[in-house]
């Protein structure tokens, strides 16, 4: 009987913790974080003949008679820099929070829960990791590598 009331405990606990938390910001971000997602993606010249081209990343086209270097319409498009995302939201994590890398529980403290979330660095062993996300479910901070 015990044990049934502490496992059920155990998982409105688990049910809080992970509830979704959502950053803190107005109209006008959304609307901009929208907008960063309208960019196209920007393939790599004669990726179509090639199967090992189509999972590779961007390379500028640097090919004296290329069409797509020279901007012809029936290419693909080009890297420029009118294709960046507005000043106000770059570098924001999709979900629309600021990420900040952090390494002990002690970092926490410094953390805006409606504007930031965490990412736990790669270098955090189990055991801190462990209390690192007990402390931020505890102060409402999203961590946004929950791995555990």
């Amino acid at each position: 009987m015990e044990e049934e009331l502490n496992q059920e405990k155990q998982e409105q606990q688990e049910k809080q913790a992970r509830q979704k938390i959502k950053p803190a910001i107005d109209d006008e971000l959304r609307r901009l974080m929208e907008e960063r997602k309208k960019k196209p993606w920007f393939r790599r010249q004669q990726w179509w003949q090639y199967a090992k081209l189509r999972r590779k990343s961007w390379r500028r086209p640097r090919g004296v008679h290329s069409k797509m270097r020279r901007h012809y319409g029936y290419r693909p498009p080009v890297v420029r820099i009118g294709y960046s995302s507005p000043r106000k939201v770059r570098g924001l994590h999709p979900s629309g929070f600021k990420e900040v890398l952090v390494y002990n529980v002690s970092q926490l403290a410094a953390i805006d829960s409606s504007r930031e979330a965490i990412r736990i660095a790669h270098s955090v062993g189990r055991k801190k990791r462990m209390e690192i996300i007990e402390k931020a479910d505890e102060l409402g901070i999203k961590v946004l590598n929950r791995v555990l």
